[in-house]
């Protein structure tokens, strides 16, 4: 069977549209998946912040705490110096007030290193999530590039045999015609005394 020029020529545009579909849709996936690594690497140098974040903190307290210890050392030691008693009284007030002074420093700092923490862990968070999207983005890629390609190729093949059907229905007119052309032909030459 002998297939028509342009039937062969739309088969293959089909195809070829097909294929190229199917190569941008991989390409489309190949890029998601690379954006989903890119998004898990920066998750994962988030935490790494974060933790960093909260062990600055951490240290930051202690040396906070360290301060008050050395402060109030340092006012019993020129109190003593000065003969005060430090065990009541105003200088001991001041002694509970360097103290107290001291512990809501240390708080501050160590609120404010969790609340930090806390910000950079969101953002971990945050990244593992579009890390998420664009694995979900790489598998949608190839599957509506595979289903967008096989309607094309379809498509195509479909349009190709209607083309090819009404190409052959158009032959058999045709040739019916002759046919009957032939046919009038031969009766006529009968008639008419021919051998035909």
């Amino acid at each position: 069977m002998c297939v028509d020029p342009g039937t062969a020529l739309a088969i293959g545009g089909a195809l070829l549209g097909g294929v190229g579909q199917v190569a941008s849709a991989q390409a489309q996936s190949n890029a998601a998946r690379y954006n989903a690594e890119v998004q898990r690497n920066n998750a994962m140098l988030a935490e790494r912040q974060a933790k960093n974040v909260l062990d600055a903190g951490m240290r930051e307290e202690q040396k906070q705490k360290a301060q008050t210890q050395q402060l109030m050392a340092k006012q019993q030691a020129a109190m003593a110096a000065n003969g005060v008693d430090t065990s009541f009284g105003s200088p001991l007030d001041l002694m509970v007030d360097t103290a107290k002074l001291g512990a809501v420093d240390a708080l501050t700092i160590r609120t404010n290193a969790y609340r930090n923490y806390d910000d950079v862990r969101n953002q971990a968070v945050s990244y593992r999530n579009q890390a998420a999207l664009y694995d979900m983005e790489a598998k949608n890629s190839r599957t509506a590039g595979m289903l967008s390609a096989f309607g094309s190729v379809m498509s195509g093949v479909g349009s190709a045999w209607t083309s090819g059907v009404k190409a052959g229905a158009n032959a058999t007119k045709t040739g019916s015609v002759l046919t009957g052309n032939i046919g009038s032909t031969k009766a006529a030459w009968n008639t008419y005394g021919g051998i035909y």
